[in-house]
């Protein structure tokens, strides 16, 4: 089955939606495989699973991860995550799926039953919700700029790193009890943040038709990426309180500095006007098949400026030879760039702007990132985002 080929699974919270007997059933036939690694599937569904256990091997980089154990629970979450359970149910109907169900089934139980019987199905709906189910990260600078040793991450300092954060996370009514979890690869280290959020008080309704309430916290998982070769820190979070928490105490324990990486703009869209579709180019990247340009947004100067927008499927393909002239103007502030991974069905989507870039998966970064570097879509110095003839514009006004 052709399919995407991630490393590492990045949503552990997934693992939790899914009763033990199905969870259970998905991870059979990776028996050998975890046992391997050093992970025991419990021989009763009845007893509490190990869920953090299995979230911790997945996070670890294996190259000889099954692709499929990695690709079904990115899909079952991605589908449990954004389609109902009748629409679920429905379709497993439709495709003569016989689904053990109860009153107390979820999304998540659905969709690993339909997973196990029929991946394509599950593979066809996956596709159409990972439009909403983007993942952003913002880039923050390091004061070095440049590559440096990957700092380590002992235990002693992930403490250190969550007892700096309980505070804020307790002041924004998300309670105590942040965990940080490390997990070094290559040049770069994974921190997995696993927090709660404000708490849900919401009706619940009974079997026997009485209603009582329910009063939890939820739990969340953010993503920060350090890269040392670029000096970069990437941060998925969905606050802005958030994203400095951690550019902050990050930058103070494991740099000695909470300022150390600071705001700005990361990404330049220069190589679109400059190199045309060579900047298109992938072949020398590991993990991605090919790379179209469809969307470019342009700030037009003036007394008063224009934001353009164009877009195609392929736009250096439908500009054809007026791709120079229709990029000569104008300050590129963001591009959509159509990503096919080595494997995948189709393209999915990569947002770029000069501060962050948006991806399907946590786990399409790394190779992103790799091809942005390649074609030179990292600032510096010497690259300007405004094209040529900007200037002249600029005086005349």
């Amino acid at each position: 089955m052709a399919s995407f080929d991630p490393k590492v699974f990045t949503r552990p919270d997934g693992l939790k939606r899914i009763t033990n007997d199905h969870l259970l059933a998905f991870l059979a036939p990776y028996q050998s495989y975890l046992a391997g690694r050093g992970f025991t599937l419990p021989a009763n569904p009845a007893l509490d699973f190990p869920h953090e256990d299995l979230a911790k091997l997945l996070m670890q980089y294996d190259a000889n991860i099954p692709p499929d154990l990695v690709n079904g629970l990115y899909y079952i979450d991605e589908v449990a995550s954004n389609e109902t359970l009748e629409d679920m149910m429905d379709r497993a109907n439709d495709a003569g799926i016989t689904l053990t169900v109860n009153g107390q089934s979820t999304p998540a139980d659905v969709a690993t039953q339909i997973w196990n019987a029929k991946p394509d199905l599950l593979i066809e709906r996956a596709v159409r919700s990972l439009a909403f189910q983007k993942s952003s990260f913002m880039y923050f600078v390091g004061k070095v700029g440049k590559k440096r040793k990957l700092p380590v991450t002992p235990d002693p300092q992930l403490k250190q790193l969550e007892t700096l954060m309980d505070p804020w996370f307790e002041s924004k009514q998300r309670g105590k009890g942040a965990r940080v979890f490390a997990f070094p690869r290559n040049d770069k280290v994974w921190l997995l943040i696993r927090h709660g959020m404000p708490m849900i008080r919401e009706g619940k309704h009974e079997d026997d038709g009485s209603s009582g309430v329910a009063f939890y916290r939820p739990q969340k998982h953010d993503v920060v990426i350090y890269d040392a070769d670029q000096d970069v820190l990437a941060v998925n979070a969905d606050t802005k309180g958030a994203r400095t928490l951690y550019r902050e105490t990050i930058g103070l324990v494991l740099f000695g500095d909470k300022n150390y990486f600071g705001e700005g703009e990361i990404f330049t869209l220069a190589p679109i006007r400059d190199d045309g579709a060579d900047c298109l180019v992938s072949g020398d990247i590991d993990g991605i098949d090919r790379v179209r340009l469809r969307e470019v947004v342009r700030v037009l100067p003036g007394r008063i400026p224009i934001t353009e927008i164009t877009r195609a499927s392929d736009l250096f393909a439908a500009l054809e030879d007026h791709a120079d002239a229709k990029f000569k103007y104008g300050n590129i502030i963001a591009a959509k760039f159509g990503v096919l991974f080595r494997g995948a069905r189709q393209e999915r989507v990569v947002s770029v702007s000069k501060g962050s870039a948006r991806y399907d998966r946590d786990t399409d970064a790394p190779a992103v990132e790799a091809w942005l570097d390649a074609r030179g879509f990292y600032a510096s110095e010497n690259k300007d985002d405004r094209g040529d003839a900007d200037d002249d514009v600029l005086e005349r006004d």
